[in-house]
């Protein structure tokens, strides 16, 4: 069980990492949300594929929820959530994408997939609101692009939730199944967008670093982690992310931290404290 918690804490410190890395990205001003990312997905695919072929486990698995994962959880997910960060802040981006655990709850509680108490659902509204306290309690809302944001979100909460469906597979199989079939999708987009993804060195050099850690080793930390502790619990850590990136950007000069952002992590830790201690029946 604390490996799965582990895997869990790393995931949501490097997507915590990813708006900033896009700002960056996008500050050079030579590549699109399709662009960073289908290279981010090669370059994740080509690492979990090998790790795959090294431990002689399928590298693709054919069937109908993988396939759909791909289309949520890295398709969607990816393009819609890196098009609404274009207008809108990094630390917003990262507030409302992560925001998606209480989707993650909604939606497992109307499928009846798990049963989680009170103290749980205390734990993950505490997580919420140590989010809006990082936050400053002023999210500066920009309609669009938070929009966008959130729909992403959904995207995730919805991989999410399938992935549990595939626990008996190999979380490996798993990852590489969804980046298989999430990059079909993206060819497809390209196809019909008459987009052809083309970067700059720079721009690339960042996307090779979203694609190794926050994407690559970071969605096989996640699977292994719903696998182990239910996806509710796993959810709930992607609550680090507003944190991780409040922490850089002080870290890098381009915000200092306040009082109440310290106050709010300290609320986000507490509330995955309580999630983790509550049982969770699946």
């Amino acid at each position: 069980m604390t490996r799965g918690y582990v895997l869990a804490a790393f995931s949501g410190i490097a997507w915590g990492t990813i708006p900033l890395a896009v700002k960056q990205i996008y500050a050079l001003g030579s590549a699109s949300p399709l662009d960073i990312s289908f290279f981010r997905f090669v370059i994740a695919f080509l690492l979990v594929s090998l790790i795959c072929l090294k431990k002689k486990q399928p590298v693709i698995l054919m069937n109908t929820w993988s396939c759909a994962m791909g289309f949520w959880g890295v398709f969607w997910m990816s393009y819609i959530s890196f098009a609404g960060i274009q207008f809108t802040s990094a630390v917003n981006a990262t507030i409302l994408f992560n925001s998606n655990p209480l989707l993650v709850a909604l939606l497992v509680l109307c499928l009846k997939w798990e049963k989680f108490s009170l103290t749980t659902l205390m734990g993950i509204l505490l997580g919420i609101g140590g989010v809006l306290i990082v936050s400053g309690l002023t999210l500066n809302l920009h309609i669009l692009g938070d929009a966008l944001v959130l729909l992403g979100a959904f995207g995730w909460a919805v991989y999410t939730v399938l992935s549990f469906k595939l626990r008996h597979n190999s979380s490996l199989s798993v990852t590489s199944s969804s980046l298989f079939w999430g990059l079909l999708f993206f060819c497809c987009g390209a196809i019909i967008w008459k987009d052809i993804p083309l970067v700059d060195v720079k721009s690339f050099l960042w996307i090779i670093y979203i694609g190794l850690i926050p994407t690559g080793a970071a969605f096989l930390s996640y699977v292994t982690a719903v696998d182990t502790i239910g996806s509710t619990r796993a959810a709930v850590f992607q609550y680090a992310a507003p944190a991780v990136a409040v922490i850089i950007s002080a870290v890098l000069g381009l915000e200092p931290i306040h009082i109440f952002q310290i106050g709010g992590i300290l609320c986000i830790i507490t509330g995955i404290e309580l999630t983790r201690r509550t049982g969770i029946s699946q």
